[in-house]
């Protein structure tokens, strides 16, 4: 697969009037951004990625796939609190053939140590365990309250080239 070039733009999550994910709106203002010639990052903080259950981010990108959305033109947001959920999600998103997967550092405890972010993000990638694995962090400390450093990444790299 290629890198990612261009504008890759936010994607807003639409609801329906009961609060449900809209896969049919979704779908087609994915499809009128592609038009755009840009790619597609889904379940950022733009689109409300953390009010939707795991199953809800499945279901959505699957919508997106069936849909005819090219993977290669999608990084999802894989970035959860819970580790086990965004394992889940990434192995998801990879074994669609995502291009990418956009990934928050563990958010809840904001004190968190680069080792122990090195940690998180290791045993991800050591879990999806899949070479086509292209994690792209996540650096939003606004609403993270977590920051990662240069070190960080420079320590990833040299363990995950």
């Amino acid at each position: 697969m290629n890198k990612f070039s261009g504008v890759l733009s936010p994607v807003l999550t639409p609801f329906t009037k009961d609060l449900k994910p809209d896969s049919k709106r979704l779908v087609k203002q994915c499809r009128w951004l592609l038009s755009q010639n840009v790619s597609l990052a889904v379940f950022g903080t733009t689109s409300e990625a953390n009010s939707l259950a795991l199953e809800e981010k499945i279901s959505l990108l699957d919508d997106l796939i069936e849909a005819g959305i090219d993977p290669a033109f999608l990084m999802p947001g894989t970035g959860c609190c819970s580790l086990t959920e965004t394992v889940q999600l990434t192995t998801h998103a990879v074994q669609l053939g995502c291009q990418g997967t956009l990934m928050l550092p563990p958010f809840y405890y904001t004190d968190a140590t680069d080792d122990g972010l090195f940690r998180s993000y290791a045993e991800t990638i050591e879990r999806v365990g899949d070479n086509a694995l292209k994690i792209y962090l996540y650096d939003i400390p606004r609403f993270t309250g977590v920051n990662i450093s240069l070190e960080l990444i420079e320590r990833l790299i040299t363990r995950y080239p």
